[in-house]
């Protein structure tokens, strides 16, 4: 999250799924917790906001 925060358009999460291989579902899920707990609509008004 702090990569998309940063500016990143894309995170990678390939080198985590060797040593869990539910990493990108866990990473997106995380997203979409922080973004409801915070009530943000669109993953795009995160992109950049540091």
């Amino acid at each position: 999250l702090e990569f998309i925060m940063a500016g990143a358009t894309m995170v990678a999460v390939g080198t985590a799924n060797f040593n869990n291989p539910s990493a990108t579902e866990d990473v997106i899920n995380g997203i979409a917790a922080f973004m409801e707990k915070n009530r943000v609509k669109d993953i795009n008004e995160l992109i950049g906001c540091l």
